[in-house]
């Protein structure tokens, strides 16, 4: 009797230890959520992602930051070669804030909240975020990037 309790503690303490051990911490990223890319150029302009106060934000060149409608952390989205992805439309670049989180087991899928941003004359100009059930990274359709914004 005694083996058997120890044995069955022992499990419970061990598949304790390891589910514990393999939950990211909560102001830690998440697996689909990695915390680069978040340094880039956009329009030969540095640009950046940075926590304010829990809050995305994003620095362009020496301009005050943007505070994102998304916390943090966040990312830029990429292109295949893992570079800043900018899409145009009329002339005028556009990129992509985005962030990935798992739902709670024992699902698992994703909610992902995407803002594009585009460089407007001359100034930055954010998008409504949009929330979507999917794991990001991923290769968004220019639409995601362009259809956010009254043309």
């Amino acid at each position: 009797m005694y083996r058997v309790s120890f044995a069955v503690l022992l499990g419970t303490v061990l598949f304790t230890v390891n589910a514990c051990a393999t939950q990211p911490h909560p102001s830690s990223p998440s697996a689909t959520e990695p915390t680069m890319p978040t340094h880039a150029t956009f329009a030969g302009q540095p640009i950046s992602l940075s926590d304010s106060e829990g809050r995305c934000a994003l620095t362009y060149g020496n301009r005050p930051a943007l505070i994102m409608d998304m916390q943090w952390p966040c990312r830029f989205s990429e292109d295949l070669q893992k570079n800043l992805r900018v899409e145009y439309f009329e002339q005028t670049p556009i990129l992509m804030v985005e962030r990935s989180e798992h739902l709670p087991a024992p699902s698992k899928g994703c909610k992902t909240d995407r803002q594009p941003v585009r460089l407007h004359h001359d100034r930055l100009e954010p998008a409504m975020v949009g929330r979507i059930a999917a794991c990001g990274p991923a290769q968004w359709d220019q639409k995601a990037f362009i259809g956010m914004f009254d043309w």
